[in-house]
């Protein structure tokens, strides 16, 4: 695949920005909302650790817990631990590291096996690469581990060239490319897979998905989602699979804030 293609920005987005969204939402009482976190309720930062949260987040969060008898979900790339770092007060179900571990009632746990040796050793290698190129920024996770090239998107091919070979000779391993990064997860790891096993869940069942996100590793919930009947959202200017399409985070908190009204 070429580099052009893995970073997502392959021709015009067919989707159509509706300002309006909030009327077309499901009924409340029949939602279940799902979220991705980076890039979708806070803005994208040169660094994962610089992120702004604001109070207008978690009284969102809040409210849709409350609106939504607790049918709300943060669906993200990162760790658990790093969410709720970032949301200390958010007491619904996260799904982290794209699927790989669910918090869910309180409960913890990885949702497949993790080669700890393995993981271990990518981050090494990709750290070592990483020293070569200082811009680059190596970010360990504990399913596997990412390249960002944000702050050297001249050198975005140099990256895909690299993580594509560990990604080669890491049997149970594939590569993940994300908007301005590269990621090694392991196979079978996915957010649709996740949101296929949480809407099997007794209080989900029978709602209407409504999620939002807007990353690469986005485009699978967003298919899956529509494909049960429910509201996809691309936040940004990504070719995407999904209907409909909010300019920013600020767009959809506005968005969120009518609809929960």
């Amino acid at each position: 695949m070429e580099f052009y293609q893995m970073t997502g920005f392959m021709g015009q987005p067919d989707a159509v920005e509706d300002e309006d969204l909030s009327t077309a939402l499901p009924p409340l009482d029949k939602a279940t909302l799902l979220l991705d976190f980076d890039g979708t309720l806070v803005d994208i930062a040169e660094r994962p650790e610089g992120i702004l949260v604001s109070d207008e987040v978690s009284d969102i969060l809040d409210r849709a817990m409350n609106r939504l008898n607790g049918r709300v979900a943060l669906v993200s790339g990162r760790s658990i631990e790093t969410i709720e770092r970032f949301l200390p007060t958010f007491r619904g179900t996260l799904i982290g590291t794209h699927g790989a571990e669910i918090r869910h009632e309180g409960k913890h746990e990885n949702t497949i096996g993790l080669d700890h040796n393995t993981i271990g050793l990518l981050t090494r290698l990709a750290e070592d690469f990483a020293v070569l190129r200082p811009e680059f920024l190596v970010e360990p996770k504990p399913s596997g581990v990412v390249l960002h090239y944000r702050q050297a998107d001249h050198h975005g091919a140099l990256a895909l060239r690299f993580m594509e070979s560990l990604a080669m000779a890491a049997d149970g391993f594939r590569l993940q490319p994300a908007l301005m990064a590269y990621e090694l997860k392991p196979e079978g790891v996915g957010k649709d897979i996740a949101l296929k096993r949480l809407l099997d869940l007794p209080m989900f069942q029978g709602t209407i998905p409504v999620f939002a996100g807007d990353d690469l590793t986005d485009e699978p919930a967003l298919e899956l989602v529509q494909e049960m009947g429910g509201t996809g959202i691309k936040i940004g200017q990504a070719e995407s699979v999904a209907k409909a399409r909010l300019h920013d985070p600020a767009a959809l908190l506005k968005i969120l804030d009518d609809w929960l009204s």
